[in-house]
This record gives structure tokens, C-alpha cells and sequence, in this order.
């Protein structure tokens, strides 16, 4: 139970949390925690996420109904899918830490890093709680793209315009990731003992590749 609610603890007082990870890794009871969280959103966007494959559905005339009920079928998978990738995320942010604190700070263990992301994780656990909270407010009628399904909460505020690769570029850059970014850089700090600066710089990288690799996905 401590681990799991080290995942509240973390937002408050990261030192000390991550002074019982550098003790103990802990990665199995907060990512279950994490991925019960992740059905929950999922099951409350699912009427969200219908009326956006309605709206696409009707920019694609050559889509039989046939076709458009059997995608409405597979909707609900999203919410076993979710969790698993969720779980590859943590491992490859774990891997981009590894390498980057393997070249920066000396000798890096994976499974404290695994720790370290999935605590660290916790702040883009809520920004996906807020976007549903105004999805809720707003109402499935407000949904007229896929892309309304995550409101706008980062610099892509200040580009209403943007679109594809761009839109997710800055997307990405928003209160809670850039939290993230800061308990993951004073997870390796406290784990590892390393200096701030090669804390910051790791955790800047890792955190500038998923960018990216995110955005790229995204790209359409």
C-alpha cells in the first residue's frame, strides 16, 4: 500500500519518495495503480471517443456502415490496450534514462530507472484526469474531430492553427509534462547521486526524445 500511495506522496515531497525507491525500486504496485487509472479514463472517454470516429466517419464517404459499425465494435478495446502501452512508455522511458545516465552519471540501473519513470509518470496520469474532466463538462456533443478527445492545455494554445506532427509537438509541452520532467530529474538525482545538472540533462533528453517520437505518432 505505501508504494501505491508514494504515487500521491510523489507530487509533495519526490525527495523522500525517491529516497525509498533508491532503497527499494518498486515498479509492479504503482503501475497496476497507474493502469486501474487508465481503464477508468478510458471507460469515461469511450462516448467521446465514438462521437469523434462519428464526426471522422463522416469525412470518409467511402466508408460502408457496415465498416463504420464493426470500427464502433473495437472501440472498447482501447481499454485493454491501454494499460500495455502504457507499460511499454514506462519501459522505454526507463531505456532513454538508462542510456543517458549511463553516458552522463557512470553506472545506471535499470530497475531503479523503471521506478524512477513510473513515478515520475504520475503527472502525465493527471493531465489525462483534467482532459476527461473537461470532456465531461463539455459534453460528447462538443466532439466534432478525433483531435478534440485531449482539449488544449499546453503551448498549443497559443497556436490554435497548428495541425499534425506540430499540434502533438506542442501538445506535449504543458504544465504536467514539464512536472514530469522535474520528478524524473530529481528521481535520477536522488537514485543515483548524481549533480543537478546531469539530472536535468537526463531527464531533458528523455524527455525531448518521447517528445518527439510522441509527435511523430501522431503526425496525420
Amino acid at each position: 500500500m505505501g508504494a501505491i500511495l508514494d504515487l500521491v506522496r510523489v507530487l509533495f515531497e519526490p525527495t523522500a519518495v525517491f529516497e525509498r525507491v533508491r532503497e527499494k525500486p518498486r515498479f509492479l504496485a504503482p503501475f497496476l495503480a497507474l493502469a486501474v487509472i487508465t481503464i477508468l479514463i478510458g471507460t469515461l472517454q469511450l462516448p467521446f471517443i465514438r462521437a469523434g470516429m462519428t464526426a471522422q466517419f463522416a469525412q470518409t464517404p467511402n466508408m460502408t456502415p457496415e465498416q463504420q459499425q464493426m470500427a464502433m465494435r473495437f472501440a472498447p478495446i482501447g481499454l485493454v490496450v491501454g494499460p500495455i502501452f502504457y507499460g511499454l512508455f514506462l519501459v522505454l522511458g526507463a531505456g532513454l534514462l538508462w542510456v543517458t545516465v549511463s553516458i552522463l552519471g557512470g553506472e545506471a540501473k535499470f530497475a531503479t530507472l523503471l521506478s524512477v519513470a513510473t513515478y515520475a509518470s504520475i503527472s502525465y496520469a493527471l493531465l489525462q484526469v483534467i482532459g476527461v474532466i473537461v470532456l465531461l463538462i463539455r459534453g460528447p456533443g462538443s466532439i466534432t474531430s478525433m483531435l478534440d478527445l485531449q482539449p488544449a492545455l499546453g503551448l498549443d494554445l497559443l497556436a490554435p492553427e497548428a495541425k499534425g506532427f506540430t499540434l502533438a509537438l506542442l501538445r506535449g509541452i504543458n504544465p504536467f509534462t514539464l512536472y514530469g520532467l522535474f520528478l524524473t530529474s530529481v528521481g535520477v538525482r536522488v537514485t543515483h547521486q548524481t549533480s543537478k545538472g546531469t539530472a536535468y540533462t537526463a531527464a531533458a533528453i528523455q524527455f525531448a526524445i518521447a517528445l518527439l517520437i510522441g509527435a511523430g505518432l501522431s503526425r496525420g
